[in-house]
């Protein structure tokens, strides 16, 4: 992202050196030549915005932001005011990430103390505000608000934004559905594209990134941050920002806020919270969604884990969806990947060190490889399963196998102690060999001998299914063919 900035910027300083001639260029268009080539973060003079000639603020968007016109397109303007409107506007342009919200152009008022940020692009509403008008007004009972994919697909753009902060230093401290901006992509295929927002104030303003915040906003602090009056602290920490991240998913996966159903309210909400207590999901939420969930909110810090894995699950959990499409509103459980992807990558954080505490957002040359170990422990799990199921069938078979030929009497096989005890293993009991090397054959209670059939059949894990109706309707007619003579 930093590198498509410096190489656009520098194209767009190789094409207004060319323009910048005193019959090319007025006064203030150089000026405003000089705030679009300069380096992201500079702080310009406020009377280059406003005295454009083209800047016109059009509505309010709730909070600290507004929609203006600027350059012949809709912006959306940030209004910083105070002492720390300069810190919070160098912080918004040290930021580049296609799922964080940053500065694209910072203007400042000295004689004000107040800054105005120009972001780099306007989101159409909040994520809370999104799932609602997704559930369609009155919430739906039992169906969730997106198709899995598309829920998926936003909670891993906003792991991402959040890695990406994480590795800045940023902790954000009030990661919030208000504080998570959306923005319909063009395909109309429900997918969206997600900033986060509203990051860097904490200890200095408790407000949304558009002013949307829910009533009880304890419900999305982790429990170490609430004090016992059920407020939130200066105190924030990635893994308190994994807890937030996973009340989102909640939200998501449901499309109701947690713990709508006011049976916790005031301080009862976060002394239970502190307790233990957490949302419950519904009898048809996806299972390995869930367990990632709860396994972010979990009670112990040290338990959740970084954003750096809750990506690379995500990352590939959306690739199993991908490639597995279901309908878009299911009553009942949902396909659910092979394997458990939590299991998988706490088996390669031991094989790959480096992936313990990754310093930064995964490269874009990383993910293959990521994707890649993924998929090879995928296969060792299923190949594992596979020849387990495998094993578990054949010796199923083979026990099958002995108690016909160990005899029947009335319908029921004489099995002698022993042998009920090879045959309950999941394994047939070897006939005694006679003394010119050849088995000797086991009769039936009746003095019969048994039906040769040639060698012993071999199931394999997939043939095993295979057997047609006829052979077993076959075996059976002869078998009450013998009992009747």
């Amino acid at each position: 992202m930093d590198a498509a900035w410096k190489e656009d910027r520098w194209l767009l300083s190789q094409l207004l050196d060319e323009m910048k001639s005193p019959v090319a260029l007025t006064k203030p268009e150089r000026r405003l030549a000089d705030v679009l080539a300069a380096p992201r973060g500079t702080l310009h003079p406020a009377s280059v915005l406003l005295n454009s000639g083209d800047y016109a603020v059009r509505r309010r968007l709730g909070g600290r932001l507004k929609e203006a016109q600027w350059l012949g397109e809709a912006v959306a303007v940030k209004h910083l005011v105070g002492d720390g409107a300069e810190a919070e506007a160098a912080l918004l342009a040290s930021v580049a990430h296609p799922n964080v919200s940053h500065a694209a152009h910072c203007f400042r008022d000295a004689e004000r103390k107040e800054c105005l940020v120009v972001m780099d692009q306007l989101m159409a509403k909040d994520l809370g505000a999104y799932v609602k008008e997704a559930c369609g007004g009155p919430r739906r009972k039992g169906l969730p608000p997106f198709p899995l994919v598309v829920a998926v697909d936003v909670m891993l753009q906003v792991a991402r934004g959040m890695e990406y902060l994480h590795g800045k230093k940023v902790c954000h401290g009030e990661l919030n559905p208000s504080n998570v901006l959306v923005k319909p992509r063009q395909q109309h295929d429900g997918y969206v594209h997600v900033k986060v927002a509203g990051y860097g104030r904490s200890g200095l303003t408790k407000a949304s990134a558009n002013g949307n915040a829910s009533e009880n906003e304890c419900i999305w602090y982790a429990p170490e941050v609430l004090d016992q009056d059920g407020a939130a602290g200066v105190k924030c920490t990635e893994k308190a920002d994994v807890y937030s991240f996973a009340m989102i998913c909640f939200e998501l996966l449901t499309g109701k806020v947690p713990f709508e159903d006011k049976h916790l309210q005031g301080d009862k909400t976060s002394r239970n919270i502190r307790a233990g207590e957490r949302p419950l999901f519904p009898c048809n939420a996806p299972n390995h969604l869930v367990a990632l969930t709860k396994r972010c909110w979990h009670a112990d810090p040290a338990q959740r884990p970084f954003f750096a894995s809750v990506c690379r699950v995500l990352r590939y959990v959306k690739r199993f969806h991908v490639m597995n499409p279901g309908p878009d509103h299911q009553q009942g459980q949902p396909d659910a990947p092979p394997v458990d992807y939590l299991n998988v990558e706490a088996q390669l954080l031991r094989r790959i060190p480096s992936w313990q505490r990754a310093e930064g957002a995964a490269r874009v040359w990383d993910v293959p490889f990521q994707m890649f170990a993924y998929r090879t422990v995928e296969r060792e799990k299923t190949a594992g399963g596979v020849l387990v199921l495998a094993g578990k069938d054949k010796a199923s078979d083979e026990g099958s196998d002995g108690n016909s030929v160990l005899g029947e009497e009335n319908g029921v096989g004489t099995v002698s102690p022993d042998d009920a005890s090879s045959v309950s293993s999941g394994t047939a009991r070897s006939r005694p060999a006679s003394s010119d090397g050849k088995k000797t054959p086991i009769r039936k209670a009746d003095g019969k001998a048994p039906r040769q059939a040639g060698a012993p059949r071999s199931f394999s894990r997939t043939n095993i299914f295979e057997t047609s109706s006829y052979e077993r309707e076959r075996d059976m007619t002869t078998t009450l063919t013998g009992h009747q003579s």
